[in-house]
């Protein structure tokens, strides 16, 4: 077998018209091949001649322009998993890469970059060369809620919260839907708004058998909230919210109830978050109600709130694969003081109010995301009730039951 180089001078040879020598001059070609001067055979020869010639002419020019590529940094692709863009690179004079950040990439290495830019900027991540004056980005407000919207409008809420009715006698069950929406004005600031939340409420009473309870009261009330942080470390929380509870059957103001709350906030540590204070429900059993306790966050996979009027123990899940910050899934035990008080006109045209009050234990799994729906299911034990009236009528003690409620926010 010749060599390329010899392969190159025999071409050369055959460039002259000299390829009849070279094919019987050792070309290693077969000599019946060789002497024929058929069309077929001239055609054979030069494809074979050729042919290692072309091969050996791309290797060449492949390795020599090798020489003059370089080698991106890979971007790994997008996925739910790992939420990912393209990223754009700059390279210098002196033939580095910039990644985003300004940081210098070596060749082949992989980058992983999270859904958020590094550098902010109207048309997705910013890249800027060493010593090129670059504008700063906004800071960012810590006590803003990931889900906040720019605007008036920030979420619209649905739920509906069923407790079972029984069969005896002193049994009550309940069916409740309401709805409601929040506003965000811009008063006092924008860092610190007020929050407007209007809402309204039906529930759907069944029982007790021996009681006369209307078939169904409401609630309709507007709460105005408003937070502000102080210092690094204090804030305060504080609202108000007028409204009617009543089964709208009486024309006076036996059903106007004002509510609020204050508290204050101490952040510890990053991770833990004191809060102390007082809620005022307006309720004939219960006026007022303490608020504190801590709320700790060891980790993104952990939350403690154990705190009144509602203490939690949230655990984040990755059943549906999502990872990142944006979708979240959180499995949790809870606890709560449900009920309320209610003007209402008994079957005799007299009007007197009523008060519910039960304790719940509750599992539920809430899912947060960022831009589209939330949801949320739990199921609970109601326990520790009781049904009092404001006139002479004798209360009532209904039995324990259970509890399903689910929910959407946008």
């Amino acid at each position: 077998m010749k060599t390329p180089i010899v392969l190159l001078q025999r071409t050369a040879a055959i460039s002259k018209g000299s390829a009849a020598r070279l094919l019987a001059d050792g070309f290693p070609l077969p000599q019946a091949v060789a002497r024929c001067q058929q069309p077929g055979c001239l055609v054979f020869r030069r494809v074979v001649v050729f042919f290692p010639v072309a091969i050996l002419l791309w290797l060449t020019a492949g390795l020599a322009v090798s020489q003059q590529v370089r080698r991106l940094p890979e971007v790994l692709p997008a996925s739910e998993a790992f939420p990912v863009r393209q990223l754009g690179f700059v390279e210098t004079p002196d033939g580095r890469f910039l990644a985003p950040d300004g940081s210098i990439l070596s060749e082949g290495e992989v980058l992983y970059e999270s859904a958020e830019p590094l550098i902010p900027g109207p048309y997705g991540p910013e890249t800027r060369l060493p010593g090129l004056p670059l504008e700063a980005p906004a800071p960012i407000n810590p006590d803003r809620p990931p889900d906040a919207r720019d605007g008036m409008f920030q979420k619209l809420t649905f739920s509906e919260t069923w407790l079972m009715d029984g069969s005896e006698d002193d049994s009550f069950g309940m069916n409740e839907v309401e709805l409601k929406t929040v506003l965000a004005v811009p008063i006092p600031s924008r860092d610190f708004p007020l929050i407007i939340t209007p809402g309204f409420a039906v529930r759907y009473l069944e029982g007790p058998r021996a009681s006369d309870l209307p078939p169904r009261v409401y609630d309709a009330y507007t709460q105005f909230r408003w937070f502000r942080r102080y210092t690094p470390r204090w804030a305060s929380d504080l609202a108000v919210a007028p409204g009617i509870y009543s089964d709208f059957e009486q024309g006076g103001d036996e059903g106007l109830r004002i509510t609020g709350h204050g508290a204050a906030l101490f952040d510890w540590t990053p991770t833990t978050r004191i809060i102390f204070g007082v809620a005022y429900l307006d309720r004939d059993d219960l006026q007022v109600l303490p608020i504190g306790g801590i709320i700790w966050k060891p980790n993104p996979e952990w939350e403690f709130k154990i705190a009144a009027p509602r203490p939690e123990i949230a655990r984040r899940v990755y059943w549906s694969g999502f990872t990142g910050d944006r979708v979240q899934d959180w499995l949790y035990l809870a606890g709560e003081l449900g009920g309320g008080t209610w003007a209402i006109e008994r079957e005799g045209g007299a009007v007197d109010r009523f008060t519910y009050r039960d304790f719940r234990a509750m599992l539920g799994i809430r899912r947060k995301a960022i831009g589209t729906l939330d949801g949320w299911l739990e199921v609970g034990y109601v326990f520790g009730r009781e049904i009092e009236y404001e006139s002479d009528t004798p209360d009532v003690s209904p039995s324990d039951t259970i509890l399903v409620r689910a929910g959407l926010t946008y």
